[in-house]
Order: C-alpha cells, then sequence, then structure tokens
C-alpha cells in the first residue's frame, strides 16, 4: 500500500534542522518575500519585509555597509555576505548569498537568494576581518600600481600584460585574456592573452570569431552584465554551444567582465580556472572589475592622447608643409603699453623660401633687425589689430622675385598671422597672356589662311586678311555683321551640325553665284574655290559658349594639281594591274614605305599588310629564292650590292604547293646609312602565263618527240605481231592442203583459227587506241545485272583455261544492278582474265566484286601465276608493255582497259608478289 509523502514538510523541517531559509527581492517594489525560517527568525508578522526595514535589523557596524553592497546586486553578479543581525534571538550571525537573478518582462528585477544562520566566534571574525582588509589593500595596491604602469610607460601593452598576469597570479588562474570586437561587433579576437605553465595558449586560434556562434555569451556581454560561473553547470540550457567550447578547453570556474567605453562595449576581459573550482566572492568581483576598468581606461585615455598627438602633428604639419607661406608675429610694447616694433614668433620653410633668408636669420628677431620697412608696417599690423578686420595685399619679394596675395588677421591681441599665396605664376601668365594677345593679332593678320570669328548667334566679327583676300572681300565692315547660318553656300544640314557639335570640319566647293546680295565680292560669279574648312566652338574661362571660329584654306590649285596627280596614278594602276607590274619603295633600315596594290598582289600578300610585314620576311616566297633575296638585302645594307634581279616563285593563294612566277628587280636608289637611308626601288612583274606557256611548249615538243618514238616503236610491234599470225595462217593453210590425215587437218585447223582470234583482237586493239586517240571512243550505259555478267565471263572463260586451272566466280553480292556500259566492262573483266590465263599454268582464277561504299563497287580478277616484279607495276598500264615477250599480245589489252576504267569515272590498279600471283582490279561509282 502507497503512502503519500508531504515533500514540503520535510523542506521546512530540514530548513529549520539546518537553520537556513530563502528569499526574494524584488527591486520595483522594494520588498523581501521570505520563507518561513526566516520570517521566524525575524520575528515578522507577515512574510514580506521592506528593504528599509531589514536595513534596521543589522548591526549598527555593518549596517551601511552590507545594505550598500546588496543594492549593488543590480548590476554585480556576485553578493555574498556574512553579518550580525537582531532576531527573536538576539544578536546572531547569518550568511546571506544571491543564487540568481531574474529580469521579468516588464523590467522588474527579482533576485534570489538564501539566508543562514552561522556560529561567528569573535576571534575568527577578526581574523577573516584582518584577511579580509589585507586583500583589499592588495588589491588596492595592485589597482594603483597599474594606473602608475600606465601613466609611466608609453607602450601599455606591457603594462596591459603585467596586470593579465598579477591576476593570473592572484587568482591561481590558467589563463587571462583580453578580447576585442570589431566597429560592428560581428566579430571578435583575443588581442591579449596570459596563461599558466601547462597550459595551452589559444589567442592565435581566437581571430575573427563570429559573435553570433555564441549568442547567449554575446548577449550577456553586449547587455554589460559580467559571466561568473563556479562550475559550467550554472550555464543555461539554451547556451549549448558556449558550453561545448568552454567544456573543449577543460575550464572548471570562469570570470568575465565586458570592458565598456562611452557606454559602449568594445571588449571583454576574463579568467578562466582550468585546475579547480571556485566560489567567486564579491571582492573578487570588485577587484577584477576594477583592474578592467583601469585596462579600459587607459587605453582609451591613450587612444584620446595618441589622437591628440596626431591632430597636434597634422596641424603643425600643415602649417608647415601647406602651400602658403606662414607667418606668425607678436607685437611689442614698452612699459606703458605702447607698441614699438614687432618680432617673428614662428614661420613655415615656405615663407623662408619667398623671403629668401634661412628662417634661423628671423625666428625670434625683431623686425627691425633684419628688414627696412618695420617701422610703416608696424604701422599697418597695429590697425589689423586694433579694428579686428583682415587685410590683403599683392607683394614681391625682392631677393626672389616671387609674387604672393598676402591674407593678415590678428587671432588674439597684439598676434598678427600673415598668409602667403604664391601668385607667381599667374602674374607671369598674365604677362605671357598679355604677350600672346599681341602675338596672336599679329598672326591672325599675317596667317596665310582665312580666319573669321562669329559671335553665338553666328554674326560675324571679325575677319582676317586672307580671308577677305580668298572671298575677294575688299573692305572689312562690308563684311562684319553678315550671319553664318543665311550664308547661301551653308547647306541646312551643315548649320544644324555647325550648332551642334563643338569642332565641324567640311569641304566645301563655295560658288561665288550664289553669294550676289549676300555681300560685296570682287569675285567672278562663275568663280567657284575649293575650300577646307574648320569650325570650333569658343567658350571662356568659365566655361560659357561665347561664338565660333572659322578657319578657311582655298585649296583650288592644290585640289587641280591633286585631280591631275590622281588621273595619272589611276592610269598608272590601270597599266599596272593590265600588265601585272608592280611598284614599291622602301627604306632598307627600318623597312617603311610604301607599294602599289599590284605589288602586294605579286608577292601573294593582301594589299592592306603592312610593308615591314612583307619586306625581310617574305612568308609566301620559296624558301631557296628567298635566301636569295635575304642574300642582296644583307649585302646592300653594307654597301657590297647596288642591283637584283632575277625570278622568284610566289606561293599561289589559296592553292597550295603551287607557285605563281614573279620576276624581281631592285636597285639601291640612296645609300645613306649614317642618316639612316638606304632607299631601294623595287619592280615586279608576274610572268606565270609565260613560264606556263614556255613549259606548255616544252612539254608538247617533248609529247612529239614520244609521239614519234611511240609511233617508230608502235609500227616496229605491230608489223612483228601481225607478221606472226600471218604467218601461222599462211604456212598451216599450205600444210593442210599438202596433208590427207584428217587428224593432222583439225589440229592445222585448230592453229588457223587460234591465229585467226589473235589478228582479229590485236586488229580491235588497234582500232580502240585508235578512237582513244580520237577521243571518239563511245559509252552505252545502260542498267545490267553484275552478277550475270561476271557469270558469263566465268563460263566463257573456263574453256579457254589450261588444264589443271580453274575459273571461279568469287566473292559477290546476292544482287547487284548498276549503270554503265555493259561491252566496256565486259571488255576489260575479259582482258583482265585473259591476261591471267596467259600467264596461270596451275591453281585458280578468281572473279568477283565487293562493295567499297554506299557509292562505289570494287571488282577484281585475283590470279595464282607467275606475279609481277615491283618494278614492272608501276609501268604494266603502258602502252606496249609486255611482261614475257614470248607471250602473244599486243601490250595494248591494259592500256585500253584503263582508259575505259577512267572514262567511267573509276580507278584502276594491280596487286602483285612476284611467284605468288596477281591481282588486277577497278573501282566504279555506283550509279
Amino acid at each position: 500500500m502507497a503512502v503519500h509523502r508531504d515533500d514540503s514538510e520535510h523542506f521546512r523541517r530540514l530548513s529549520i534542522l539546518g537553520r537556513i531559509g530563502w528569499w526574494e527581492a524584488d527591486f520595483s517594489s522594494r520588498q523581501y518575500l521570505c520563507s518561513e525560517y526566516v520570517c521566524k527568525l525575524l520575528g515578522l508578522e507577515g512574510e514580506y519585509l521592506s528593504f528599509e526595514d531589514f536595513g534596521k535589523m543589522i548591526r549598527e557596524d555593518y549596517r551601511t555597509r552590507i545594505s550598500r553592497e546588496f543594492l549593488a546586486i543590480q548590476n554585480m553578479e556576485v553578493y555574498e555576505q556574512t553579518f550580525p543581525i537582531y532576531s527573536t534571538e538576539g544578536v546572531v550571525w547569518v550568511y546571506s548569498r544571491v543564487g540568481y537573478k531574474e529580469h521579468l518582462p516588464d523590467g522588474t528585477l527579482k533576485a534570489f537568494g538564501v539566508l543562514q544562520r552561522v556560529e561567528m566566534p569573535k576571534e575568527e571574525a577578526a581574523k577573516q576581518a584582518l584577511q579580509r582588509v589585507n586583500n583589499l589593500l592588495y588589491r588596492q595596491t595592485s589597482i594603483s600600481h597599474s594606473l602608475f604602469r600606465f601613466l609611466k610607460d608609453e607602450d601599455i601593452s606591457a603594462g596591459i600584460y603585467d596586470i593579465l598576469k598579477d591576476i593570473l597570479d592572484f587568482f591561481r588562474g590558467g589563463r587571462v585574456y583580453i578580447f576585442q570586437y570589431d566597429e560592428k561587433c560581428r566579430y571578435q579576437s583575443c588581442t591579449y592573452e596570459v596563461v599558466a605553465p601547462g597550459v595551452a595558449p589559444e589567442k592565435e586560434m581566437l581571430q575573427g570569431v563570429q559573435a553570433d556562434s555564441l549568442p547567449w555569451w554575446t548577449s550577456q556581454i553586449m547587455a554589460q552584465k559580467p559571466v561568473l560561473l563556479e562550475t559550467l553547470g550554472q550555464l543555461p540550457e539554451h547556451a549549448y554551444a558556449e558550453y561545448e567550447i568552454l567544456a573543449r578547453q577543460n575550464i572548471k570556474s570562469l570570470m568575465v567582465t565586458p570592458l565598456v567605453a562611452n557606454d559602449q562595449v568594445w571588449g571583454y576581459m576574463g579568467i578562466d580556472l582550468v585546475d579547480r573550482t571556485r566560489m567567486w566572492t564579491n571582492e573578487d568581483y570588485q577587484w577584477f572589475s576594477s583592474l578592467a576598468n583601469v585596462i579600459s581606461i587607459c587605453i582609451e585615455l591613450r587612444k584620446t592622447k595618441d589622437e591628440a598627438v596626431r591632430e597636434r602633428t597634422f596641424l603643425s604639419n600643415l602649417f608647415r608643409y601647406m602651400p602658403l607661406g606662414y607667418v606668425r608675429m607678436s607685437i611689442v610694447c614698452d612699459e606703458k603699453d605702447n607698441p614699438y616694433g614687432y618680432y617673428v614668433t614662428d614661420a613655415n620653410s615656405i615663407f623662408a623660401d619667398f623671403l629668401g633668408k634661412p628662417a634661423s636669420t628671423f625666428i625670434g628677431k625683431t623686425a627691425s633687425s633684419f628688414s627696412r620697412e618695420a617701422a610703416p608696417r608696424l604701422e599697418y599690423l597695429l590697425e589689423i589689430v586694433n579694428t579686428g578686420t583682415h587685410k590683403e595685399m599683392d607683394m614681391c619679394f625682392e631677393l626672389t622675385n616671387k609674387h604672393c596675395h598676402v591674407v593678415i588677421y590678428s587671432p588674439e591681441k597684439n598676434e598678427v598671422v600673415a598668409l602667403f599665396l604664391d601668385t607667381t605664376d599667374s602674374v607671369q601668365t598674365h604677362l605671357a597672356l598679355d604677350h600672346s594677345e599681341k602675338l596672336f593679332k599679329n598672326i591672325f593678320a599675317n596667317i596665310p589662311a582665312g580666319v573669321e570669328i562669329y559671335d553665338k548667334d553666328g554674326f560675324l566679327v571679325d575677319i582676317n586678311n586672307k580671308d577677305m583676300e580668298i572671298f575677294g572681300v575688299r573692305d572689312k565692315q562690308d563684311v562684319i555683321g553678315v550671319n553664318l547660318f543665311e550664308n547661301p553656300n551653308v547647306s541646312a544640314q551643315l548649320a544644324e551640325r555647325i550648332q551642334t557639335e563643338d569642332m565641324v570640319d567640311f569641304r566645301l566647293n563655295y560658288a561665288f553665284d550664289r553669294t550676289e546680295g549676300y555681300y560685296s565680292t570682287s569675285k567672278q560669279p562663275k568663280d567657284v574655290i575649293h575650300l577646307y574648312t574648320k569650325v570650333s566652338k569658343v567658350y571662356d574661362s568659365k566655361g560659357n559658349f561665347t561664338g565660333y571660329a572659322m578657319i578657311n584654306i582655298d585649296n583650288t590649285e592644290r585640289i587641280d594639281a591633286m585631280s591631275r596627280i590622281c588621273d595619272f596614278e589611276n592610269f598608272f594602276l590601270l597599266i599596272s594591274d593590265y600588265a601585272k607590274v608592280g611598284y614599291a619603295k622602301l627604306n632598307l633600315l627600318d623597312r617603311k614605305g610604301y607599294a602599289i596594290k599590284q605589288w602586294y598582289k605579286n608577292m601573294g600578300e593582301d594589299e592592306n599588310t603592312q610593308l615591314a610585314d612583307v619586306v625581310g620576311i617574305y612568308s609566301k616566297m620559296y624558301p631557296s629564292d628567298r635566301r636569295r633575296m635575304l642574300d642582296f638585302f644583307s649585302k646592300a645594307r653594307v654597301g657590297e650590292a647596288k642591283h637584283f634581279q632575277g625570278e622568284m616563285r610566289i606561293e599561289r593563294p589559296g592553292e597550295k604547293g603551287k607557285w605563281n612566277w614573279v620576276r624581281t628587280n631592285v636597285v639601291v636608289n640612296l645609300f645613306e646609312p649614317e642618316n639612316g637611308q638606304i632607299e631601294l626601288i623595287g619592280v615586279n612583274y608576274d610572268i606565270t602565263e609565260l613560264k606556263e606557256t614556255e613549259a606548255m611548249l616544252i612539254e608538247a615538243k617533248e609529247k612529239a618527240e614520244t609521239a614519234d618514238r611511240l609511233k617508230s616503236a608502235f609500227l616496229a610491234n605491230m608489223s612483228h605481231e601481225i607478221r606472226t599470225p600471218l604467218n601461222a595462217i599462211v604456212g598451216f593453210s599450205s600444210l593442210m592442203g599438202e596433208t590427207g590425215d584428217m587428224e593432222e587437218k583439225r589440229q592445222y585447223m585448230a592453229i588457223i583459227e587460234e591465229n585467226n582470234d589473235l589478228l582479229l583482237q590485236l586488229i580491235s586493239d588497234i582500232l580502240d587506241l585508235s578512237k582513244i586517240e580520237a577521243g571518239t571512243f563511245d559509252f552505252v550505259e545502260k542498267e545490267l545485272d553484275v552478277n550475270v555478267l561476271c557469270e558469263d565471263i566465268v563460263r566463257f572463260m573456263k574453256m579457254k583455261a589450261k588444264p589443271g586451272v580453274e575459273v571461279l566466280f568469287d566473292h559477290h553480292l546476292p544482287e547487284c544492278r548498276i549503270v554503265s556500259d555493259r561491252n566496256r566492262l565486259n571488255q576489260v573483266i575479259a582482258n583482265f582474265v585473259n591476261n591471267a590465263i596467259k600467264f596461270t599454268t596451275a591453281g585458280s582464277i578468281r572473279v568477283g566484286y565487293d562493295k567499297v561504299d554506299e557509292t562505289h563497287l570494287r571488282f577484281y580478277v585475283a590470279d595464282t601465276g607467275l606475279g609481277i616484279e615491283p618494278e614492272m607495276q608501276a609501268q604494266i598500264f603502258d602502252r606496249f608493255i609486255k611482261l614475257n615477250t614470248f607471250v602473244h599480245g599486243t601490250g595494248l589489252g591494259l592500256s585500253i582497259s584503263k582508259s575505259i576504267i577512267e572514262q567511267l569515272g573509276g580507278t584502276i590498279g594491280v596487286d602483285s608478289e612476284p611467284g605468288k600471283g596477281s591481282c588486277f582490279w577497278f573501282v566504279l561509282p555506283i550509279v
């Protein structure tokens, strides 16, 4: 049976037994909510007690201090005190400590803590009080030493490190550090760190740490709240990121306080204990935060001091190095305060340069000691001092001839400051402008170009002598006031351009028949002048548009001359193109010059190519010819050659490996290398057609000679080939009449028939050859069955084959039909087979075809005969070529076959190996 347990009763009894209770302080209502034990101890009628009433219960000698320190809980995290109070049991000692604080949503602060009655013998109390006083004195001394160190040392870093080391030694800590935030408090970096022996430093790893990666920690510091942890277990649950980092560093306890300047957090200082925990006391926190404040204040003071030093240095440098002369003067008075002089108290180097004297000769000395004009200047300065106004003047320093504009004012009584602005350039500029104006008027009047000046509305305000001459104006007043935009020779489009664009240049055929009534001129109406005109808008020094300036150049004579030159050039270029003659002129030393278009064409180059990219490079010239040309240039450069002539091969544009012939002539026209001039004039002309005609004549001559030789060989060969079968026919015909033996007659008849066939084939070959030569070889193309063609040839040739030789229809397609000349194909294949029969005594002769690709067929006849030597394979298809003179034949069959196949659009060839046989083949396009 379960027994109900009342824990609250147990806690109440334990509280009484342990003589301990709790309290809750509300800083808004300034009241305590007390536990039962506290109420009983203090003799309260209710459970609420005001701060004021509780203060009265504290013994008088402790009352003020304890009350003040308790109220400080609002700004501190630590409160832990032992003190005597008046209770129901008389004066007793109690121990009071804050457990935690809580800020309510409405801003109310509440603190929760414990109150425990303790025994405090007077001897122990005195001992602890003495220890406490000693600690306070030590800490007070430490703070004073720190302040003294900061005030004494220029380098505050050494002082900071000393303070951190003192803190580390006092608390026997593991690590003391200072972190600083960036301007936007997004990142934090460790700037100072002191570690105990055996503790690894982490300063280098703790740079640029994101503040939002430690949200709870950052929120505490930014709220200017310290972080005091006796154990990591005191971290709130949501501070898991902070717990992970601190646990990884093996931190047991820590204390951190914000560093504040101008009510803004700029960082924090902390101490970590890594070998033990510690219950932080109020004195601990007070001393630690005091040192943090000392560091923060001193750093800010040092920043302020450094800023002040920089400011003073800046002002000093400003007066020293600003582009103004600066001098400060003090009025000197007698005993009755009457001024009698002045002396220079300060001046910069620029003023010394203006004066032309070293600063040591006048700084700290009276003006009368270095200037004859001290007295009148004193009156001038006194007027400024007495009236409180400033004065400006222009002056020139006698020694340096420096012109200055001076501003003088009095910043305080009997003190005068003068600032000198160097106007030497300005003065000289004005003088130069005056000179330039006179020069301009002289040039304007005498320049060999017409000049017209118009106002911003286009009315003529001035005109020079040359312009009057160009337009036939007798008197300037006849044209002053005419409007540019009303000139009949100025079109509306041109007028718009002049008005909208800053600068316009154009050419104009100025007709005087249009200007009648516009202005008076001595020119005839039929006169026309060719003008080159430039119009510019004129602006004043402030950028305001003030008018137009027009420059007219009369190009009439020049244009006439140019027209004649242009006509000649066009005529010359026409002749050049027709005759393919090019011309070039250049300086050999810098390869600069010019060339006409045909010269570039002859050299195989684009006409837009720079001449320097052609001469001396000759990328399109045949290598051996290039070497000859470059060799001439080398000799011409040292004066060893004056002329070059040669026929050069130039690569034909767009045709790799084909060459044009160009005859080139180059002469040294001017040889002055000491003046940077070796002038060459070159003429080239294309002789390709001449060379081709020459080659054709040589080829025709060689062909004629070859034809003559072939004719002789043909007649000799034919006479032999015709005589042989005729002799057999005649001889065996006679023998057949003399014998009576029928078997012999049949043999004679067979021989006669065979020689008849040979003679018929010979005549047929001769006729075919003559048709080929005459170009009358006819082709009749129609659809044919390739398999039937080959089968007919094989069937017929089997009867002609020698015993022991097979004629076979080899590899072929199941079905194949093409469009071609059946008789000519039959002639070629039959010729291949006939030749194979002649030279094959055993084995086989295979006729076949296969598909090379989708558009070509390859026919072949392969035998196991004697084969063909490699050197004979190259000429086997020439006329009258016979491998064996003892075998009947004209040597024309393969030559005729080649002509047939080539005229059908195909190719022919042979693959052979001596002793193993041959394979004759041809490839035809499929139609």
